[in-house]
């Protein structure tokens, strides 16, 4: 499945997060892409929000890894991921993401997936890719692709 929307300002994200969560489901991997100021943190604090997130979700850039309780019906635990500092792909072992995602009612959010391809290769049935591109102002391009059941 893919979809592209545009953003007019950080309000929007407000309209298509509830299709987001729609498609999540325990061991999801949520990979968003974007250049430096994109808003990956920010759809992060706003879908965090939106799953009952009590506190502020904080880049994970110098901790790599965060995580935070959900008030979801099916989704209990979110796992922050901020890969833009990891060195090389086997680094990831260190963070024990694989354990992490079979805590029941887990799913993670990856920012800068293009540090760990082959990683997520290996995890593409539970990979939702997230691309924001930036435009004018806050304006935003956002590109979504997900494998639908058989492919």
């Amino acid at each position: 499945m893919h979809k592209e929307f545009s953003l007019k300002s950080l309000a929007d994200w407000d309209e298509w997060i509830p299709q987001i969560v729609d498609r999540l489901f325990p061991g999801a991997i949520l990979a968003i892409s974007g250049p430096l100021g994109a808003g990956k943190t920010t759809f992060t604090q706003k879908l965090a929000a939106y799953l009952g997130v009590k506190e502020v979700v904080k880049s994970p850039t110098f901790a790599l890894m965060r995580a935070y309780p959900l008030q979801h019906a099916r989704l209990h635990r979110l796992v922050h991921v901020d890969a833009y500092r990891l060195e090389k792909e086997a680094d990831m072992q260190a963070l024990n993401l694989e354990e992490e995602l079979e805590e029941p009612g887990t799913i993670a959010i990856i920012e800068w997936p293009e540090q760990i391809p082959y990683w997520l290769t290996e995890r593409a049935e539970r990979v939702i890719w997230l691309t924001i591109e930036p435009k004018d102002g806050e304006e935003r391009l956002v590109r979504w692709e997900m494998r639908e059941a058989g492919e």
